[in-house]
Parts: structure tokens; sequence; C-alpha cells
């Protein structure tokens, strides 16, 4: 019985609120397709991305961030934000994966395993592995020396590879007053000029045999290198020889010069050292003089190619010990593929006044030889001969050089021993790459001084870490013709080069001028300078020798 109220309803027969839908406000525009004009209120401050038309779609949202094809949704735009990009904030450092597949069961091996046939192959691959890879590592060790080679080949494709290329210096400091009075560029120097044969107007000095037994000489027999520490070599300058004077004097050519000085002008666009001379134009008459300290009578070694990067100066690898030991090595070269008593020529030696006490003059020829090259230039070069061999009674000279190695893993160079008797072909097709300018100053050497060959040594060193002791591997004579084919010289060119540095400086009013080759730029520049300029330098040094050889070290 209730004794409530009759309208009391109870709360579970209550009406239930009933769902209410309604769509959202729509702007439409009235003008055509896209937004209103008008934007509305709570629009406003909503950020928007900038997008292009032509932009490929991708994802609307890209909750994994997993970059698999990064190009193919990269937008147009860069200078928009990142404001709709996903980023996870949460730390999942205590999140783990577990891996519940069953691990691969190890595969047993059979029986046949152990048969003796296998046995045999396992023993055979342990031997090698312990001849070849325990020794120098495994497999690691061939993987690092792999890369060592690899590392080796591009060294010899780039001499510069992992290295930086220096700054070279010139050879001498140009005074800021001394104005330039004209500018070469060394491809302009590719001309010919056809002049006739050389004659030779006086020959001086002495010249011994060449000894047959060198001829025998290989890598696998060597010969060791004497030292001429008795020998004295004589390098006068131009305008203090006394035969130059003579012809100066009596009208004999009217522009001098040495068989050096010459080959350094002839080859200068081979050059990439800093080198100078100085030309004196006085009275009618051209000399071509070098400094008292200058460095062109030494030298060059890997000038052009797989040049050292020694920067400690008192190494036996830097360049200046380098271009030191192969000038020392030439000299003990020359005196020592020689034999018997020497042959004078017509006149004694001119500079036996500058030999000192307890030394002997090199054996060498001095031909003075002469060329007209038109417009009254008369051309009288001093040309050196180191030897002679006799064939069917006729003397016939040479002129006698050395290759030297000193490290082939430091140089990039070929080993010596190794291929110098299968493949001297290729060696000197290395050294002809690596010292082009060298061996180009020896070919115009011997064309212009009308030896009939070149007696081509080559020398290494007995240990690679001293400069003491050296060795010679072979010998091989070259026609100089033959050699300047080899070379890709022309003799024309040569002289044609000469003729225009010669006409350079003819075009000048009398006076002293330097010719230095640009350290940095493929330019002789010509500069006008005080005829005292270098006079502090001179003194006995006036004499030009370098022939005593110091002790190395």
């Amino acid at each position: 019985m209730s004794t409530g109220n009759e309208n009391d309803v109870p709360p579970a027969a209550a009406a239930k609120p009933v769902a209410r839908f309604s769509l959202p406000g729509i702007v439409d525009s009235s003008t055509g397709w896209g937004p209103s004009i008008s934007e509305p209120e709570e629009l406003k401050k909503l950020q928007f991305k900038p997008f292009n038309k032509a932009d490929k779609l991708g994802r609307i949202s890209d909750w994994n961030q997993v970059q698999q094809y990064p190009r193919r949704y990269q937008q147009q735009f860069s200078g928009g934000t990142n404001v709709f990009n996903y980023k996870h904030e949460d730390d999942e450092s205590s999140f783990a994966l577990v891996d519940n597949t069953p691990k691969p069961k190890a595969r047993k091996r059979g029986k046949r395993f152990n048969q003796p046939r296998n046995r045999r192959m396992m023993n055979r691959n342990r031997g090698n592995n312990n001849r070849f890879g325990a020794q120098r590592g495994g497999r690691m060790g061939q993987a690092r020396r792999q890369s060592k080679r690899r590392q080796r080949f591009y060294k010899r494709r780039n001499p510069r590879y992992g290295q930086e290329e220096g700054k070279r210096e010139p050879s001498v400091d140009v005074d800021e007053d001394w104005p330039l009075v004209k500018s070469i560029d060394l491809s302009s120097l590719n001309v010919q000029l056809t002049v006739k044969e050389g004659e030779t107007v006086v020959s001086c000095g002495e010249v011994r045999e060449w000894d047959p037994a060198y001829e025998r000489v290989n890598p696998r027999n060597p010969i060791d290198l004497r030292r001429a520490d008795d020998v004295q070599f004589f390098n006068t300058t131009t305008s203090v020889d006394p035969v130059i004077q003579d012809l100066a004097d009596s009208k004999t050519g009217n522009i001098f010069i040495t068989d050096t000085i010459a080959a350094v002008l002839m080859c200068a666009a081979y050059s990439t050292h800093s080198w100078d001379v100085i030309a004196k134009k006085q009275n009618g008459k051209l000399y071509f003089d070098k400094r008292a300290d200058s460095r062109i009578d030494y030298l060059t070694v890997n000038e052009n190619w797989n040049e050292s990067k020694e920067t400690e100066t008192e190494s036996i690898n830097h360049s200046i010990r380098l271009s030191e030991e192969a000038t020392f090595i030439n000299h003990n070269f020359m005196d020592q593929v020689l034999k018997g008593p020497a042959v004078s020529m017509e006149k004694p030696n001119p500079f036996l006044k500058g030999l000192q006490s307890g030394y002997r003059p090199a054996p060498i020829a001095y031909h003075y030889r002469r060329w007209y090259l038109g417009n009254d230039r008369d051309l009288v070069v001093r040309c050196e001969l180191n030897g002679y061999e006799t064939r069917k009674g006729k003397r016939h000279y040479f002129i006698s050089r050395a290759i030297n190695e000193w490290n082939s893993k430091l140089s990039g160079n070929i080993d010596y021993r190794l291929k110098l008797e299968s493949q001297s072909g290729a060696v000197l097709a290395a050294e002809m790459k690596n010292n082009k300018n060298k061996l180009a100053k020896w070919t115009a050497k011997a064309l212009i001084s009308g030896a009939d060959q070149l007696k081509l040594g080559y020398v290494t060193r007995a240990q690679a870490r001293s400069n003491l002791s050296h060795h010679i591997l072979l010998t091989q004579p070259y026609k100089a013709k033959d050699f300047a084919t080899l070379m890709s010289i022309k003799p024309l060119a040569l002289f044609g080069a000469l003729s225009k540095i010669i006409q350079a400086i003819l075009d000048q009013p009398d006076g002293t001028y330097l010719i230095i080759r640009d350290p940095m730029e493929s330019v002789l520049n010509i500069h006008s300078i005080p005829e005292d300029a270098f006079d502090r330098d001179a003194g006995e040094d006036d004499e030009g020798d370098i022939g005593v050889i110091p002790e190395e070290s």
C-alpha cells in the first residue's frame, strides 16, 4: 500500500533527454569556388602552412615519422613551418620490445664432414691462413693491405693526395725599385726557328774514353758508386770566361751564353720551380750570366710530379738535400764511367787558374759552338762533353747523366731494383713524367753540344734511409735525336724559345736585366736592375765552381 503522493514519478521512469544534432554553419562564397573573402573569427588565429597546387599529396598524418621516401613528398616552399608535424614527446625509455620468435637451431654436421677428404681440405686451408693471414692479421690484415694498395694507387694518380699545395718561393727577392719591362707567357715560347747546324769555333779541355764494362751492369749485379773526392768541376759564368772574352774581342759572335743557361731558357716552358738569369746588354753585345749563389747548376728531383713534401730541412729527403744529392751523384757518375788516359783538345782547360790544391780537374771538353739566328744575332754557346768512345776508328763524343732513386715508397716512383731489368721502358717513362724539366735540359745540352749520344745511368741508394752510398744498376745509351723524339721535343722549338727571349732583351736599351720565372704563374718576368745589384753576393764565387764535393749527411 502506497502512502506517497500519486503525482510522484519514480527516477527510473523519468523521461530520457533526446539527442540533438545540428549542422555546422557553412561559409559559402557567392563569387565562385573556394572560401569566402570574409574569414570567420574562429579561423583568424589558426596558423596556415603555404602550399602549391603542383605539390604531390602524400599522407594527411604520418604517425610513424618513417622517411623511406624523403624526396617524394618534399614541399616546393622551404620556408614553411613544422607546426603540423606530429612530435612524440613521451618518455619511452622504459618500453622494451620482447621478441618471442624461436631462435634457429644450430645445424648439426653430418658424418661426411669428418671424412678424410674434407679433413685434408680443412687442414690445407688452415695452413694457408697461417701462412698469409695469421702473420699479418688474418682477414683484417688483408683488408688493411687492400686499403693501402688503393691509397698508393690514388697517390700515383694524384701526387697531391692527402696533401695541401704549398706556396713556392721566388729564387731571388725582387726589389720594388726594379721596374718590370716585359712579361712573357711560357705558353708563347712554343715557336720554332729554323737554324743551320752549329760550328765549333774553339775546343778546350780534355776527355777520357767510355768504359764498356758499365754496359754489362744490371740490377742483379750492381756496381758501387765511388765518391770522386779529388775532382773539381767548373761552372764558370759567361762574362768571366776567358775564351768568351777573346771571342767577343775578335767579334766572333755578339750573343754569349753557356749550355747550362741556354738549356734553362730553352726548356723554360717545362719548369715549375722559380729560377733567374741575368742578361747584360752593352755595346752591341749580350751576355747571359748567373748569380754567384744561383742554384741553376744543381739538379732538381721530381720537379714536375711526385715532388718531396718533406718540410724538415735537415732531413735527407728534403727537396734541397735531394737536389744536392742528385748533383753529386752525377759528378761521381761522370768520372767513374771513364777509363784510360785523357785526350787533350786544341787548347787546355781555360779554368785551371781556379783549381784548388789537392784536386784534379774534371775530364770535360769545352766546345764553343756558333749559330746564326738571323737579324744580326750571332750566338756563341759554351758546351760540355763528358767523354768519347771509338767506333770504326773515329771518336764519337757523348754526355753522361744519371737518374737517381731516393725512396720509391715516399716518392711514388717505380722501384728500380724490381722493375728496371724487365721494364726499363716503364721506369724511363715514369722519370720523364716526374722529371720532365731535368731530362729536357739534358736533351737540349746533348743537341746543342753536338754529342752523338746521351749515356743515361740509373742509380739508387744502397739503403733508403742513407744518402751516403749508392749503387749503379743500369746504363743505357741513346742517340741525342732519338732521345729528343722520346721526350717529344723538337730541336727547332728549343731554338725558337731561346730566340724569343733573346729578342725580348735586345728590344730594351743597354743595361742589366733580371729574367725570373714566376714561382706561382707560368710567366717569365724581365726586370731592369742596377748593374751592381748582386755585386755584394759576388766575390771569389765568381769562378762559379761547385765541383768540390762536400761531405754528405
